[in-house]
């Protein structure tokens, strides 16, 4: 997680998901913050509408800022609000600060009114002060928030370095199921592993995940996910046609939406869990990662591959491998969204042109040139690695810097 500002530049952030044990108690007053949270969020982008349209007309009133809007909603509370978390109303306004920020940054539209019906569960707390959160019990697997009486039992333990602090914990609930996603705080030494020279191409495809090639010349295919998801799908289908024949909102469509719900979470949680455990061993094994700039919007408009495309996760694998690379002291470089790594021959350098062109259904590249025949997708990984090593060339020369990460 990046810093909120340039005070912070020298901290690092992490962050880690883990899945809570709530008692009835605790599951209802978290239910009861998700609600007042979104309360609060629609409650203050009314108040900033309303004080911005006034000042627009009056330039001399006060243009609407967070803590403006805090005190506003502080002093007009009504009598059910004071027996809610205080600390909703800190962070619900912040998150809307944030929202007309990246608005104003280009980065986001104009925010929108949380839905009472398709509303995202979580609500947020902040480190106020030094025991506003904390990990207790013997086994560091009980949290405690600022607010909530009770201790709150954790899955699994988190155990905290001398120089690390939570800096803000956000509670959430997806399938009938609590998660405490615990952002902890560090200072940034600098000191990233030393590793020697290594290159790695990392070519993605639909068929196969992903097709490496390194330096020592292993070749590797990592096989998609889809085979693996396709009973999951199928049972998602089951649900579907279960609950629409089910009353809206009687107690067996609850039931019925929660299977679902825990069905696509576990779609999202295998996927999930092979990304992460293929992006830490390439950034952990080599310095010098070269992968493609792919637009996956435009090749989402080919009907027939669509639904292989979304499944794959491509922008998330991406993700996943910038902030690892730079915690492990490893350089993501992005090839050229037009570089044409299908298209060149590995062996002599030949680009296939007009009808000579590989079409998406042949496997085999074949070099009218040298004859060289390959794997068309370990062809593309050989060609993104020598890509990776001649802009690595042109960087420590200092012509080009600009797609390293």
């Amino acid at each position: 997680m990046k810093p909120r500002n340039n005070v912070d530049q020298n901290y690092r952030y992490n962050a880690r998901k883990i899945e809570l044990r709530l008692n009835e108690e605790q599951k209802q007053i978290f239910n009861q913050a998700f609600g007042y949270s979104r309360y609060i969020y629609n409650k203050a982008l009314d108040e900033w509408k309303r004080m911005y349209e006034a000042w627009e007309e009056d330039k001399s009133k006060i243009k609407p800022n967070d803590r403006k809007i805090r005190s506003i909603l502080r002093a007009s509370r009504e009598d059910w609000e004071f027996g809610q978390l205080n600390i909703l109303i800190d962070t619900s306004v912040e998150d809307l600060a944030k929202a007309f920020t990246m608005m104003w940054k280009g980065y986001g539209r104009y925010p929108k009114y949380k839905s009472r019906r398709n509303q995202k569960y979580s609500c947020r707390f902040f480190r106020k002060t030094k025991y506003s959160l904390q990990i207790k019990g013997e086994k560091n697997n009980k949290l405690k928030l600022m607010g909530v009486s009770s201790l709150i039992h954790m899955k699994e333990s988190l155990y905290l370095k001398e120089n690390h602090t939570i800096q803000e914990v956000t509670v959430s609930k997806r399938a009938n199921r609590y998660y405490a996603s615990i952002v902890t705080r560090c200072i940034d030494d600098n000191k990233k592993p030393s590793k020697e020279d290594s290159y790695i191409g990392i070519d993605l495809g639909v068929k196969d995940f992903a097709t490496i090639n390194d330096d020592k010349g292993l070749y590797r295919k990592y096989k998609s996910l889809s085979s693996k998801l396709i009973p999951l799908h199928k049972r998602i289908e089951v649900y579907n046609k279960i609950l629409s024949r089910k009353n809206y909102e009687s107690d067996n469509y609850e039931k019925v939406r929660i299977k679902l719900n825990r069905t696509y979470e576990r779609i999202s949680n295998i996927r999930k869990d092979y990304l992460h455990k293929i992006s830490t061993h390439i950034t952990t094994k080599y310095k010098y990662v070269c992968i493609e700039d792919l637009k996956v919007s435009n090749m989402m408009k080919n009907k027939n591959l669509s639904k292989q495309i979304a499944e794959q996760g491509w922008r998330e694998f991406r993700t996943m491998l910038e902030y690892k690379a730079e915690k492990n002291g490893c350089k993501i470089i992005t090839a050229d969204r037009w570089f044409p790594s299908s298209q060149i021959c590995s062996c002599c350098g030949n680009v296939l042109q007009g009808k000579d062109k590989l079409k998406l259904s042949q496997r085999v590249y074949h070099c009218h040139e040298c004859g060289n025949k390959i794997d068309r997708d370990y062809n593309a990984a050989v060609n993104l690695k020598l890509y990776g090593k001649r802009f690595i060339g042109q960087v420590k020369e200092g012509t080009d810097s600009l797609h390293v990460h």
